[in-house]
């Protein structure tokens, strides 16, 4: 797991409490470049920005249920740029219907996390995220 807390990664949540617990989490667990955005619209805008400084995001959390821009429609939106096709992107919320997490793996994440969460719970799901994309 030692490359992946390399990873730029974005942190997605409209509740700031959250947004800090998971990037708390994230940094226990060795990761040191963890931006943040406050719901979909707002992590667009970051995504593409570090895209065209050539410097995109490489992980990404986020949650389901934000305004501007519902989790689900920005994993659309991600996965509809070239740039960010097999970014590993990584569902964080307190939805636990069956509907609803397979809607989010349809349209394009890669692991569900439900809220709330523990440090193991978050480092399980990385590496289950890494072997599955063939990250070391």
């Amino acid at each position: 797991m030692a490359n992946f807390t390399e990873r730029r990664t974005l942190v997605v949540d409209d509740i700031a409490s959250l947004r800090e617990a998971l990037s708390g989490c994230l940094r226990k667990l060795g990761f040191n470049q963890i931006s943040s955005a406050f719901d979909g619209k707002d992590a667009w805008e970051k995504l593409k920005a570090k895209a065209d400084e050539g410097q995109p995001y490489e992980l990404i959390f986020s949650d389901i249920n934000m305004p501007h821009c519902h989790g689900i429609d920005l994993v659309k939106l991600i996965r509809s740029s070239e740039v960010y096709t097999d970014t590993p992107i990584i569902m964080v919320s307190t939805e636990n219907e069956v509907g609803i997490i397979m809607d989010a793996i349809e349209a394009g994440a890669d692991n569900y996390i439900l809220k709330p969460f523990t440090p193991d719970t978050v480092k399980a799901k990385i590496v289950e995220t890494a072997k599955k994309k063939g990250i070391s």
